[in-house]
């Protein structure tokens, strides 16, 4: 897991040895949030297939496999989904899940693959 709070943090993650899909999503989303004025409102944290639940709770304060309102997960039936926007990258999903009104997003990349992260979004698209 990444865990990339600002845009320094994304541009230290960029000269890491990361693969060539993961750092041409960062560099992007690091060049939108600039291009919006948003560099330092938005907090990207890359979740893999092996990353738990608690440690992704642990990073952000909350799970993203709960409604932060009514405390659903999301494999229950009146699971209701709260991000703003899911869209299907190929090997990954981008969840973005806005707070407040300045402009201050998360944006979750999650690796496709085993795992209740990847299963929350897919079967949300």
């Amino acid at each position: 897991m990444l865990s990339l709070s600002d845009a320094a943090a994304i541009e230290a993650a960029l000269r890491q040895p990361l693969s060539a899909d993961l750092k041409m999503m960062l560099a992007a989303r690091l060049q939108h949030s600039r291009a919006q004025g948003l560099g330092d409102l938005t907090y990207i944290v890359v979740i893999e297939c092996g990353d738990a639940e608690a440690d992704v709770k642990q990073v952000l304060g909350w799970s993203p496999l709960m409604h932060p309102i009514d405390g659903t997960c999301y494999d229950d039936s009146g699971f209701q989904p709260y991000w703003a926007w899911l869209k299907d990258l190929g090997g990954w999903y981008e969840l973005i899940h806005p707070v407040g009104n300045d402009g201050f997003a998360y944006i979750l990349l999650i690796e496709k693959g085993d795992g209740p992260f990847a299963a929350m979004c897919g079967g949300n698209l």
